[in-house]
């Protein structure tokens, strides 16, 4: 009686929604009909979407049946297979051009999915239980040690845009768990430099921004210092950040060309229209094409032209803005909303430290992931291949996403629980 009072059903409506949402996107999409009328042969994917749906459910009933102290006491050991699929998927496809997938038969998985959950679990289970507060300095080390070998991997995919994600769920559990906004701010001025260091090379041809943003940071040290911050920590903003000014370039050199062209396709917007810059664009127009209540469900003509690629996967929005309308994407982004304050709510509610954080970090998972797709598909973010939660086709992300929604089930009902 009790668990039934405490289940959060409109969390399980919101996510059962999205899902629903999703297979009509991808049978809208692979409902193209050729010259005779036949079904486009690519609808064998909507149906191992299916298949992966049920693989969904068996998570979400595990997430939600097994007790969260089990995930606190497994989380080193599922953090360890995370990091072996990382590195298996990495030296089965050596050579390869990417190294995202590990292939199993007719199975193709994405270790990276399943990083982000091991992830979570052992950065809560090295930030809670401590009597003396978690946020302090060595722990802070141990989180980033932690999460430095599946960032590499991830990044050597190459997959730039589940290292942004890994790196933003980082800064928010560090949040959460009380560490100085001093220590975070540390974390995020590497990203700031290289970001004014593309830009100042690639677009303006200028110095001027980052030259500004240094002399930034020598104020930001020499007032932390002045409030009793350690002398080291100040030391160590300035010098990393110059640090990673002079090593920046071989790393820009490393990064794959259709990275490079995407990132500047963002800095410098219509630069490469036929090249990095078409998926934007196409994509643009078919969620203005759409309006307000869209063009009609299975009438999109953006889609049917295959004008937009991974229009299944990365840029199913699109879809939705076309045929759907403005309608279908803010229906869409209330239940993303109403799922991630939810999960908030649990976060804060939970008398575990351990539980509370995984929720919370589960909550910015989805926010992070919508708020990165939506914001490439209508150009306001690099092409960075992240997926639309429950929405997009694929597998892992699907799985990894009922998963989720499991384990927030379970703290909802076992809030009370230390």
């Amino acid at each position: 009686m009790k668990l039934a009072r405490d289940f959060d059903w409109l969390l399980l409506l919101m996510a059962v929604l999205l899902c629903v949402m999703g297979f009509m996107l991808i049978y809208s999409v692979f409902q193209v009909a050729g010259e005779d009328g036949a079904e486009h042969p690519s609808s064998v994917l909507f149906k191992k979407q299916l298949l992966w749906f049920c693989f969904g459910v068996i998570a979400m009933l595990a997430g939600f049946s097994i007790h969260f102290r089990y995930f606190e006491a497994l989380a080193f050991i599922s953090y360890a297979l995370a990091l072996l699929l990382l590195i298996a998927a990495a030296l089965f496809n050596k050579g390869s051009q990417t190294q995202r997938w590990l292939i199993l038969g007719p199975v193709q998985i994405q270790p990276s999915e399943f990083a982000k959950v091991a992830l979570l679990f052992a950065w809560a289970r090295v930030l809670t239980g401590h009597k003396g507060g978690s946020h302090r300095f060595h722990h802070l080390m141990v989180v980033i040690l932690l999460f430095l070998a599946p960032f590499l991997l991830v990044l050597k995919g190459p997959d730039l845009g589940t290292a942004i994600i890994l790196f933003v769920l980082m800064l928010a559990v560090l949040y959460w768990r009380g560490f100085k906004v001093l220590y975070i701010f540390y974390l995020m001025s590497p990203v700031i430099t290289c970001v004014l260091i593309v830009y100042g090379e690639q677009v303006i041809d200028s110095a001027w921004p980052l030259g500004i943003y240094i002399v930034m940071l020598f104020i930001i040290a020499y007032a932390a210092y002045a409030r009793r911050a350690s002398l080291i920590e100040s030391i160590a903003l300035v010098a990393g950040n110059l640090a990673i000014g002079i090593a920046f370039p071989a790393v820009w050199d490393s990064l794959k060309q259709y990275q490079q062209n995407r990132i500047m396709n963002f800095l410098d917007p219509g630069s490469d229209k036929l090249g990095a810059g078409w998926q934007v664009i196409q994509s643009k127009i078919a969620i203005g094409s759409g309006g307000i209540a869209g063009k009609g469900y299975l009438e999109g003509t953006q889609k049917a032209l295959e004008f937009i690629p991974a229009q299944h996967t990365d840029f199913i929005f699109s879809v939705l803005g076309e045929e759907i309308g403005f309608i279908g994407a803010a229906v869409m982004l209330l239940l993303f909303s109403v799922l991630i304050y939810r999960a908030i709510g649990i976060a804060v509610k939970a008398k575990s430290e351990f539980a509370s954080t995984v929720c919370l970090g589960i909550a910015v998972y989805f926010f992070i992931h919508v708020f990165i797709n939506i914001s490439m598909t209508t150009g306001m973010a690099p092409v960075t291949g992240i997926p639309l939660p429950f929405l997009s086709y694929g597998g892992s992300s699907l799985v990894v996403s009922m998963f989720m929604t499991g384990v927030l089930l379970n703290c909802s009902v076992r809030w009370f629980e230390y």
